[in-house]
């Protein structure tokens, strides 16, 4: 179903990071030479660029429901956003306190706990967030799922907006399909196991698209992994204004060979992207994109070889740098098994051999891929497990069952030798956010 777009046009910008947000307003700023460079920048506020040190006494423990594969929840100088099955909630993250909750109109059946994006409409911070909910119904009546999206003021939860979409077709979607993609001037983008897209300034439902899966918003395209059963390791593209298609890559695989992982925003119109990569199926170069206004340029790119140990018909994961507006892959970082890679919202990328005690490290420059430094057993003898990268830190738990934490250079390749109490899996500067294995992150202060 296509929805015509709205002919009204509103001033909508896309909060900044959480983290570079605190930074800039505070008048705080990186190396001169952007560079993501690990020399620490404070600012008067209590911002850190970056922090190496969090008070490990001073944690608060903030219920999200938190679990693997799911990213955390955004932070906004000390605030916690996150969405439950109560709704929409703000958490001080230094004192614990809740500071507002919003629920939808219809009891939560599933939702995300980064189900929620933060977003400035006509120059007001809101907080976004989407639920599958189902309406209980009363007599005979059969109860009924649907999707619902609130926006509410950032500062006391106040109602802006609010919109329940009954989907035409399909069953309901699994909860961690139901959240905000994210905002910009033209849409308010949102995946309920599919595409749909509303107006930032009341919510009118712009479009919808059944067979897109979207996972990011970037400089106005939607891209996303294409739903169904038919092909679904196919990256596709479409217009955030009225949901055109825009471009696709890897469509020619069949159900069987590529599979959707993983997808994040870089700086400089990139996407990052991750895949199963068909059973033995490396060296041969991705497949033609298709639809491709560039003429499907990303199939010009060389595929990435085998990972080292890489076994006949074993499964494994390859990453890809595309440009959101061509389809082009920019570059694939070298693989190696069980590969993890993240940005580290700065300006590089670090990969990384996931659940291993002394894990194999490559870091390139994220908008070249070019690479810095590769160390095929980070930390030696040492056994370590990598939690975060954030503004050219890594951040890792050192020693048996990580009794320790680590700080490492992404721009020098050395262990810089402090103890930052608390090996934090995301921050942004003011607090570090640690998961649990209980459902629950703890927000540590930033203090160095």
């Amino acid at each position: 179903m296509q929805i015509g777009p709205s002919p009204r046009r509103r001033a909508l910008r896309p909060v900044l990071a959480a983290a570079a947000a605190a930074v800039l307003a505070s008048g705080c700023t990186g190396p001169a030479d952007g560079g993501g460079g690990a020399e620490q920048q404070r600012a008067e506020e209590g911002v850190f660029d970056p922090p190496t040190e969090f008070d490990a006494s001073a944690g608060v423990r903030i219920d999200v429901g938190a679990r693997e594969g799911v990213p955390l929840p955004p932070i906004d100088g000390e605030v916690v956003y996150y969405a439950d099955e109560d709704g929409l909630h703000a958490h001080d993250g230094l004192d614990g306190r809740e500071l507002w909750s919003a629920a939808p109109g219809q009891p939560v059946h599933g939702v995300r706990p980064d189900g929620a994006v933060l977003a400035e409409i006509d120059d007001r911070p809101v907080v976004i967030g989407a639920f599958l909910t189902r309406n209980p119904g009363a007599g005979d009546a059969v109860a009924q799922e649907r999707l619902e999206v609130l926006a509410v003021d950032a500062g006391d939860g106040d109602p802006v907006w609010h919109r329940e979409v009954i989907p035409s077709r399909g069953g309901a979607p699994g909860a961690d399909d139901v959240f905000v993609v994210g905002a910009d001037d033209d849409a308010v983008v949102v995946s309920y196991g599919t595409a749909f897209a509303f107006d930032p300034a009341d919510g009118d439902p712009l479009w919808s698209d059944p067979g897109v899966r979207p996972e990011v918003l970037q400089d106005g395209t939607v891209v996303g992994w294409e739903a169904g059963d038919d092909s679904p390791g196919a990256l596709t593209a479409l217009s955030a204004r009225d949901g055109a298609p825009e471009w696709s890559l890897w469509g020619e695989d069949s159900a069987e060979e590529g599979r959707p992982r993983y997808a994040a925003p870089m700086d400089g119109g990139l996407v990052l992207v991750a895949r199963e990569a068909p059973p033995s199926g490396r060296g041969e170069g991705p497949p033609e994109a298709e639809g491709s206004e560039s003429g499907g340029a990303g199939a010009e790119e060389p595929s990435p070889s085998a990972s080292p140990g890489e076994r006949a018909g074993e499964r494994t994961v390859e990453w890809a740098a595309v440009h959101a507006g061509t389809g082009e892959v920019a570059y694939w970082p070298d693989p190696v098994p069980d590969q993890m890679c993240r940005y580290d919202e700065q300006s590089l990328l670090a990969c990384w051999s996931d659940g291993t005690s002394t894990p194999a490290v490559q870091v390139y420059t994220a908008d070249t891929g070019g690479l810095l430094w590769s160390d095929e057993k980070l930390g030696g003898g040492v056994p370590t497990s990598i939690r975060g990268v954030w503004h050219g830190l890594l951040y890792a738990d050192r020693g048996l069952e990580g009794a320790a934490a680590g700080i490492y250079s992404l721009d020098f390749q050395n262990d810089l030798g402090l103890d930052p109490g608390v090996a934090p899996d995301s921050t942004n500067g003011v607090l570090g956010l640690r998961r649990g294995g209980d459902g629950a992150v703890t927000a540590y202060p930033a203090t160095g």
